[in-house]
């Protein structure tokens, strides 16, 4: 069965870093058949970008994500341009400090707000936000366990691994708040 999932934030919020990491841990450690893509704003700092991964236990045909099954969305632009095509059933993931209205999402979209920014901050770095989105991710989702998120973030995400490890592990224990759209 395909799954697609959209990170989705502005500029240097580390969102394509997020769907790499995510992307290799669900091929190597899970074995999935898996598309990474990526999309910005290379000439405005603070512009939109997204990371995208669609996984499969068979072949995947289209590269590209069009209905995201699960969005992270990290600053407000992002719930502002994905919103309408999250369909019923779709699990939305927006950060707490960074998005304050989730009325754009339709009927039967499940909203789940999570302390990234404050999370990331309680560590010291506000740019590791994304890792603690792949922590807030792993739990909510299953997809992976803590251990085998570590093990790609350790493999593969940029900055200090004890910082990332912190980051990581609070996001998996963060308590999240789950709204109706």
């Amino acid at each position: 069965m395909r799954t697609e999932i959209r990170f989705a934030g502005v500029g240097s919020q580390g969102m394509v870093s997020s769907s790499i990491v995510l992307a290799e841990a669900l091929g190597i450690v899970k074995h999935y058949q898996v598309v990474q893509t990526q999309e910005y704003s290379a000439s405005i700092s603070g512009g939109s970008a997204l990371g995208d991964v669609a996984f499969s236990d068979q072949k995947i045909i289209v590269p590209w994500v069009l209905r995201p099954d699960i969005l992270v969305a990290m600053a407000q632009d992002a719930v502002k341009q994905h919103a309408a095509a999250m369909r019923p059933g779709t699990r939305v993931i927006v950060d707490d400090m960074m998005v304050t209205d989730v009325s754009p999402f339709g009927k039967g979209v499940s909203i789940h707000w999570a302390p990234m920014t404050r999370l990331a901050d309680e560590v010291g770095f506000r740019k590791c936000a994304n890792i603690v989105s792949l922590g807030v991710l792993a739990r909510l989702t299953g997809l992976l366990t803590l251990d085998e998120m570590t093990r790609a973030v350790l493999a593969r995400a940029p900055g200090r691994a004890e910082v990332n490890l912190k980051a990581l592990r609070l996001g998996y224990d963060a308590t999240l708040r789950a709204v109706a759209a």
